[in-house]
């Protein structure tokens, strides 16, 4: 296993192993935009020689361009991002032409009732050999945020991931789980994810000495686990992104914090992407945020490992270095108020978003980029 640190350390082995493939490149991600991440991706499949070459984005591509609203006003005044869009329906007709389909998963709903529920899953399979998993889009913003994929070279995640894109494809996401090489992978399919959730639980659970966590969204069932880990002596720290995109989730975490004990600090810098915990000599990633969309509402993969090689380059290259330039949060007089009015609003946000897994058709309708409307999931060979 190898840390691919950044966008550009990711895409370079990408690019390797996708020109090198001879079977299959199957490719899932949640963002894939018509910029220079996606257009590179693009170029590198088209012309890569395996026969079979499929890519899966989710559907809040098509409404959701460089993390702005298309359709809103202003964005419609834009003229910079419309060229994007236009760019991004333009390689999704190329690709389609040159025998890679690309389909949208997880439709938003006619009223975007859906829109906080998505298929979330990044992950890569090539010819039952290579794969990778974290949390890397294919856009170019994201590629510029603090993140990693790892390379992983083994046949049986590989394989394992193959079939689970291939059920994806055909619109039926699955529960799935699997001891590999020593490895535990685990795969939510996003109505409850109990299986994800108690794979986690279980990891903090078997702490002993340390859990370091980063993380840009974190909420329950999470702040309760690390509590209890805190309590029994267990030393806990979560790195948040000082400037985040999401604040609510930065002031909820530091008001569980102070509830529950552990320690919170915040990374400046980039915007922080990684998804990663530490705990005692092993390492959970993969494409979940640790919080209740993601261990609740939407299809996420987990690797849980001991790989020594890999546990040792994540503190090296990741977690120690973002240790050292992490600083306290700040104590300015109004924060206290700011933390306790996060704290509710996640609470209710969770209680108000529990109910729209349920309400999910089957199979998950796919569709293409010019598809005015979603139509069910088929095989393609």
């Amino acid at each position: 296993m190898k840390l691919c640190l950044g966008g550009a350390e990711f895409w370079e082995r990408l690019e390797r192993d996708i020109r090198g493939a001879r079977d299959y490149v199957y490719i899932q991600t949640l963002s894939f935009e018509g910029d220079a991440a996606g257009l590179g991706l693009a170029e590198a499949v088209l012309a890569c020689e395996a026969p079979r070459r499929r890519i899966v984005a989710d559907a809040v591509t098509k409404y959701l361009i460089n993390d702005r609203f298309i359709g809103l006003p202003r964005a419609r005044r834009d003229p910079a991002l419309q060229r994007e869009v236009a760019a991004t329906g333009e390689m999704c007709d190329r690709l389609e032409r040159g025998g890679v389909p690309v389909r949208f998963t997880w439709p938003v709903g006619r009223r975007f009732h859906r829109l906080i529920a998505r298929n979330h899953k990044k992950l890569v399979a090539i010819d039952d050999r290579i794969a990778y998993l974290g949390g890397i889009n294919f856009s170019e913003h994201n590629f510029a945020w603090h993140d990693f994929m790892v390379r992983i070279e083994s046949p049986g995640i590989a394989a394992f991931l193959r079939e689970n894109f291939e059920h994806t494809w055909r619109g039926h996401d699955r529960a799935a789980a699997a001891e590999i090489d020593g490895d535990e992978i685990v795969v939510g399919e996003g109505r409850g994810n109990a299986g994800l959730r108690d794979a986690v639980s279980r990891a903090l659970d078997r702490a002993t000495d340390r859990i370091v966590v980063q993380c840009p969204y974190i909420s329950e069932p999470f702040w309760s686990a690390l509590g209890r880990a805190h309590r029994r002596g267990v030393h806990v720290t979560v790195m948040m992104p000082e400037d985040h995109n999401r604040a609510v989730m930065k002031w909820g975490t530091l008001d569980a914090s102070r509830r529950e004990g552990f320690e919170v600090l915040m990374l400046p810098g980039p915007m922080t992407h990684a998804k990663v915990m530490r705990i005692d000599d092993s390492v959970v990633l993969g494409s979940a945020n640790f919080d209740y969309v993601s261990f609740r509402m939407q299809p996420e993969i987990v690797l849980i490992t001991s790989a020594p090689g890999l546990v040792r380059e994540i503190g090296e290259r990741i977690l120690e270095p973002d240790l050292a330039r992490c600083r306290e949060p700040a104590k300015e007089r109004r924060q206290r108020w700011r933390e306790r009015l996060g704290g509710i609003s996640m609470r209710v946000l969770e209680l108000m978003s529990s109910s729209i897994r349920e309400r999910r058709p089957s199979p998950i309708p796919l569709a293409t980029w010019r598809d005015g409307r979603a139509k069910p999931g088929r095989r393609q060979d």
